[in-house]
């Protein structure tokens, strides 16, 4: 094997490395995101919030657009749709969601 080459062992692990350099695991992560939140909160609440494009230290950090909202959200439906969100996203452990009021 040349220098600077690292060895593939695996298709897996080939295919992984290939994300990793392209980006494209990325935008994986961010449609699986996409899916898992608007399947725990529904799909008229997902109108009024936006999760970030990545999670950071293990935190989803998610913008609401109503405060009534983020109140709901952040106090009374954040374990269950932690649980979803930790059922459905591979490949990243989400451990907490931070909800933020913002506009978009």
């Amino acid at each position: 094997m040349r220098p600077g080459r690292r060895r593939i062992g695996t298709l897996r692990e080939a295919i992984a490395s290939f994300l990793e350099i392209s980006g494209l695991g990325r935008r994986t992560l961010q449609d699986q995101v996409s899916r898992a939140w608007c399947e725990a909160v529904g799909a008229e609440t997902a109108k009024h919030t936006r999760p970030a494009r990545t999670i950071r230290g293990g935190v989803l950090e998610v913008e609401v657009d109503s405060s009534s909202l983020l109140a709901e959200l952040g106090g009374f439906r954040r374990a269950e749709i932690l649980a979803v969100l930790r059922e459905q996203v591979r490949g990243k452990y989400i451990e907490d969601i931070r909800f933020r009021l913002g506009t978009f």
